[in-house]
């Protein structure tokens, strides 16, 4: 559960995280129709593209998250 400090942060990589996995199923879609398609091959280098982005905007939203998390300190 987030704390009011990091709920933002939190949302972040909860939406980067999503994002990820959306691709991730696309771009197996795309991978097991490639023999079969030119338009799936087309789309699976671009899912490709895509989810390299992704994964990079969730390795941001972690790095966000874990240094708020860090500076939280719980209350003596």
């Amino acid at each position: 559960m987030p704390t009011p400090e990091s709920a933002a942060a939190f949302d972040k990589l909860v939406a980067a995280r999503a994002r990820l996995n959306e691709i991730t199923k696309q771009l197996n879609e795309a991978h097991a129709q490639m023999r079969t398609s030119m338009y799936a091959r087309q789309r699976h280098s671009n899912l490709q593209q895509e989810w390299q982005q992704a994964f990079g905007e969730f390795e941001a939203a972690t790095d966000e998250f874990t240094a708020i998390v860090h500076r939280i300190h719980p209350p003596e």
